[in-house]
């Protein structure tokens, strides 16, 4: 017996299912992709605290927004500072800022002292720097709103002069040494290389306690072997700290107070070379004496505080030939208004390019470019490891004291560097 199916089709009725309507087809509009937000991804930093400023009139003030990204670029490498020096270029920046000159904020500090703390891939493979190394240089960004009064600094060491801090100096002195030293150098350099500078120059410094009058004093005295007698322009108390800082040449230091004689050191220094004798005080005695002196006119002057009044009486103070070397211009120094990279006047212009014709003597507006080849940091170096020269530091202040720093500063009364002591973060 078999049994067999036959397949069969069995339809829902049209109208009714089970006895109940058919569900109502329910609307949609037309559909969409929405973009969802993503979480934001994790970015490693070097968190940085910085004093800056952002108008000309407004204060400076510490902000926390300069994150050093990580992984650096393989070629840089991250300083932690420690101490950072303070120098006239930073007020004539702010002097000078306008809205638009950087992009935000504009950092303050061009030298400084610290701790290498991370290093690129690139200059890690060549092991020439290292982490835990201690270094000092200058931090050059004028014109990019960068400055070394941070907590952190990426710098590029091709670019960026940088070394290692001599086991002969202190740490502040460190923050406070490379760029009125490089300043000081790079200028004697050019008037060796020109074989003006010899060692029986006759030289006059106009602003001997300014810091770059006092290297250019030790740099003249240790590394070219002056054996002349220098002539100082500076305050009655300018004469004890030099004599104080630097015995061993004490005696052949001839100091003008520019006090005395109500800021015209020309006619005390005419009535030297007329007279052929100079006033010295003694510190210790408190007496004066008559000296004999027999230099003449000076080979080269060296004006780091500015003015026209040598200038004006050129002709009985300059030899013929001489060299009139000067950081300022023809107007006297002024931390409160004078402004970066400003034109010298008609005046000062034409004795650049005919000085030596017109006035018989080379007239120099000296301006440092640290950046422009950092080869002389290695020579600097040297003089630093040979303790032919020394940062004399003022004062050193904490880093929330830098109003009190920057408000001595404007003074123009410090008589060496002043430091500012950053703390870690």
């Amino acid at each position: 017996m078999s049994i067999s199916f036959e397949k069969q089709e069995h339809k829902l009725d049209d109208a009714t299912i089970q006895g109940s309507e058919i569900p109502k087809e329910i609307p949609t509009g037309e559909t969409v992709l929405h973009r969802v937000a993503r979480p934001v991804r994790h970015v490693k930093n070097i968190p940085v605290k910085a004093l800056v400023f952002s108008s000309k009139e407004g204060p400076m003030l510490f902000t926390y927004d300069r994150k050093i990204r990580t992984p650096i670029p393989k070629n840089k490498l991250v300083v932690q500072v420690a101490y950072a020096g303070l120098n006239p270029i930073d007020m004539k920046i702010k002097n000078g800022y306008k809205s638009g000159s950087f992009y935000g904020d504009a950092g303050v500090g061009r030298e400084y002292f610290g701790t290498i703390i991370s290093v690129g891939e690139d200059i890690a493979s060549k092991n020439t720097w290292r982490e835990g190394d201690e270094v000092m240089g200058i931090y050059y960004h004028p014109h990019s709103g960068n400055g070394a009064l941070q907590s952190s600094i990426l710098i590029d060491p091709k670019v960026d002069p940088i070394m290692l801090k001599p086991a002969t100096i202190t740490m502040p002195e460190a923050g406070g040494t490379l760029y009125c030293l490089g300043a000081a150098y790079q200028i004697l350099k050019s008037l060796d290389k020109a074989k003006v500078l010899k060692p029986d120059s006759n030289i006059l410094i106009n602003g001997g306690t300014t810091s770059v009058g006092m290297f250019v004093l030790q740099l003249l005295k240790n590394h070219y072997h002056l054996v002349s007698k220098v002539s100082i322009v500076t305050t009655g108390t300018g004469s004890k700290v030099l004599k104080n800082h630097f015995p061993s040449f004490a005696s052949d230091l001839i100091f003008i107070d520019y006090l005395t004689c109500r800021g015209k050191a020309s006619k005390p220094l005419r009535k030297m070379l007329e007279e052929k004798v100079y006033t010295d005080f003694n510190e210790d005695t408190q007496e004066e004496t008559t000296q004999q002196y027999t230099q003449g006119k000076y080979d080269i002057v060296f004006d780091f505080v500015g003015g026209y009044d040598i200038l004006a009486h050129s002709s009985a103070l300059i030899h013929s030939g001489g060299q009139y070397v000067t950081t300022v211009g023809d107007y006297v120094s002024d931390y409160k208004n004078d402004v970066f990279e400003t034109w010298d006047n008609p005046s000062a212009n034409a004795r650049k390019i005919f000085g030596a014709v017109l006035w018989s003597y080379t007239y120099t507006h000296f301006n440092f470019n640290p950046n422009y080849d950092v080869k002389w940091i290695k020579e600097v170096a040297e003089i630093l490891e040979k303790r032919e020269v020394k940062c004399i530091v003022d004062k050193v202040y904490e880093w929330k004291d830098f109003k009190e720093a920057f408000s001595y500063l404007s003074t123009q009364r410090s008589q060496g560097k002043l430091i500012l002591k950053v703390e870690k973060f």
